[in-house]
């Protein structure tokens, strides 16, 4: 499940009045921001660093708003900026994005034409009424960088960055909110077992104690994939240090060894294999619990799930690495529901 479907349904949540979202939390605070942003036409302004979710809010907002039958267009600014382009490939979004949500990644990177554009659409959204506005686009920008460094060092212009900031939302870093880290991984953690047929309850204590003295540098991002890749290895009924090994080396007292696999026989007869006690964090099952061997379909799917944990959503390094078009790969992650999930 995307994290932008954690966010929607917190603001459904919220909405309904449903149990779900404990008053005070982190969650909550971040539904009722959403909330308040998806009720108005408001430009948004998402400060956070990569891998908190900013483009999943951003979706989630969409979604939740009068425009979730429309486009939501994705902008990177950052990947933009050094392009002979960068001005056409701007106008070309914000044209797909008409009557839509145009979501701009990394808005501190955004070339000064650009930013010309943009307030230009900022000051069309002021008109009186809907005839008077060539294009009619919601604003969500996001920014993983200190925003005001670049207006007070020319970059960025000063009016633009104080219309974006009509709805500021500021995402805490996953390390800044460590109460908040076993809530996230076991509602990872739920999902991922439902998806994949598992019987998984939680995590046990020893878990929940290496979660939280982890400083996740990735953020959302980084646990989501981390809780993933347990949920695949895991063969008990609740997930243990053991199926983090790649937290593990990189927390004090948490250290987990994976034992090499055993050199088989020649001669020996053929078996079905056995669990390991601590499965190689590395392995891609070709065989199903049964013992029967997946299809060519399956299999595909989970290099491609394993290489977009592994390169942390990069499509370049992804389709790079597995041999494959950024087109093709695309095109995969669409069929897969995965799409959310690259970077």
């Amino acid at each position: 499940m995307p994290l932008s479907r954690f966010f929607f349904d917190d603001i459904r949540t919220l909405r309904q009045g449903a149990a779900g979202l404990v008053a005070g939390s982190e969650r909550e605070k971040m539904a009722r921001l959403a909330d308040r942003a998806s009720r108005s036409p408001l430009p948004v302004l998402i400060e956070s660093e990569p891998g908190s979710g900013a483009k999943a809010l951003a979706k989630a907002i969409h979604e939740s708003g009068d425009r979730k039958a429309r486009s939501f267009i994705r902008f990177q600014a950052e990947d933009a900026h050094a392009r002979d382009d960068a001005e056409t490939a701007f106008l070309r979004a914000v044209r797909e994005a008409n009557s839509g949500t145009l979501f701009i990644e990394s808005a501190e990177h955004l070339t000064i034409s650009a930013q010309d554009r943009l307030m230009d659409l900022l000051a069309q959204q002021d008109a009186p009424s809907r005839m008077a506005r060539r294009l009619d686009v919601r604003i969500i920008a996001s920014t993983g960088f200190d925003i005001s460094e670049r207006v007070r060092a020319g970059h960025v212009r000063e009016d633009l960055y104080y219309r974006l900031q009509a709805l500021p939302i500021a995402i805490r870093p996953l390390r800044a909110q460590r109460e908040n880290v076993t809530e996230w991984a076991r509602l990872f953690a739920e999902r991922f077992a439902t998806d994949e047929g598992k019987r998984i309850r939680g995590l046990s204590a020893d878990a929940v104690a290496l979660l939280t003295r982890y400083d996740w540098p990735g953020n959302l991002r980084q646990l989501e994939n981390a809780v993933y890749r347990a949920v695949i290895l895991a063969d008990g009924t609740s997930l243990t240090p053991g199926e983090f090994p790649q937290i593990a080396v990189h927390v004090e007292g948490f250290r987990v060894e994976v034992p090499p696999a055993p050199i088989m026989r020649t001669l020996a007869p053929i078996r079905a294999p056995e669990a390991a006690s601590r499965p190689d964090p590395h392995a891609v099952s070709l065989l199903r619990d049964g013992g029967d061997m997946l299809t060519l379909a399956e299999i595909e799917e989970r290099a491609i799930r394993f290489a977009l944990m592994h390169y942390q959503g990069h499509l370049s390094a992804i389709s790079r690495h597995l041999g494959i078009g950024r087109s093709t790969l695309y095109r995969k992650l669409k069929e897969l529901g995965l799409s959310d999930a690259a970077a």
